[in-house]
């Protein structure tokens, strides 16, 4: 008996760990979901998600937690809402693609990139503190922004179009677009005009140019690197049923300025 004792005491501290080590991997998965800083906040038709380095795409669930690296889609006549840790807000229209390439909060404050493969968004962003990044991306430009309202669109042929309703955008070619055009002019800086709203056509090259997009203002992008500012009127504007439906969610929200 006592052999049979000793023998069963290894088989039981063994039962222990595994069970300890459950119990762990158990509450870190919980304190994930816990700590997630952006979420599924609304959602309405055939929205879908597609975990970090997964193939497979998953119907939306009502404040789902999402990570570094999800992928958002939605189709025809389908919206969603993604709300962030510090009450930062980006909703998606129908037959758009978003991806959060990396979300995350602490002491320097809030830092957010995400990429807008196609379609459109629409965002409202806190005011963050200056160590705080707030970034949205299309395959041409980069948009960094503190306290604004805005949306962008990108067209099949990558097009992009940002418009302003509140605060300032900084828009900016995206890197790899840079590259790819450089590429294209065989190695040499690439030209391209310079804003509308600046007397006459100003040559620069396309790494430097950065603009500053004011309230009630668009800017568009070109797929051959061409931009152009232009004032929109924000009461016909108003009348897009996308931009309508935004400033109404805004407002039942209290998220107007």
């Amino acid at each position: 008996m006592k052999q049979r004792d000793i023998g069963s005491k290894p088989a039981a501290w063994c039962a222990l760990a595994l069970a300890a080590a459950l119990f762990l991997l158990g509450s870190v998965q919980l304190g994930a979901k816990v700590t997630s800083i952006a979420k599924i906040t609304f959602y309405t038709g055939e929205v879908k998600t597609q975990p970090p380095k997964k193939d497979d795409w998953k119907k939306a669930i009502f404040q789902q937690p999402l990570a570094n690296g999800e992928k958002i889609k939605t189709w025809d006549q389908s919206r969603a809402e993604i709300g962030f840790s510090d009450g930062s807000i980006i909703r998606i229209d129908g037959n758009s693609s978003l991806d959060i390439v990396d979300a995350k909060k602490d002491k320097a404050g809030q830092q957010v990139e995400a990429k807008v493969w196609s379609g459109k968004v629409w965002a409202n962003v806190n005011k963050m503190s200056k160590k705080s990044k707030f970034e949205l991306e299309s395959p041409t430009a980069v948009a960094a922004i503190r306290g604004t309202v805005y949306r962008m669109a990108v067209s099949p042929d990558r097009t992009t179009r940002i418009a302003v309703y509140s605060g300032a955008v900084a828009v900016k070619p995206h890197p790899d677009f840079f590259m790819e055009q450089k590429g294209k002019a065989g190695g040499r800086e690439g030209e391209i005009e310079g804003p509308s709203e600046i007397a006459g056509p100003t040559e620069v090259s396309l790494d430097q140019w950065i603009q500053i997009v004011k309230i009630h203002q668009e800017i568009t992008i070109n797929p051959d690197g061409t931009y152009g500012i232009v004032q929109f009127n924000p009461e016909l504007d108003a009348q897009d049923d996308w931009v309508r439906w935004n400033q109404e969610r805004d407002r039942a929200m209290g998220r107007t300025r």
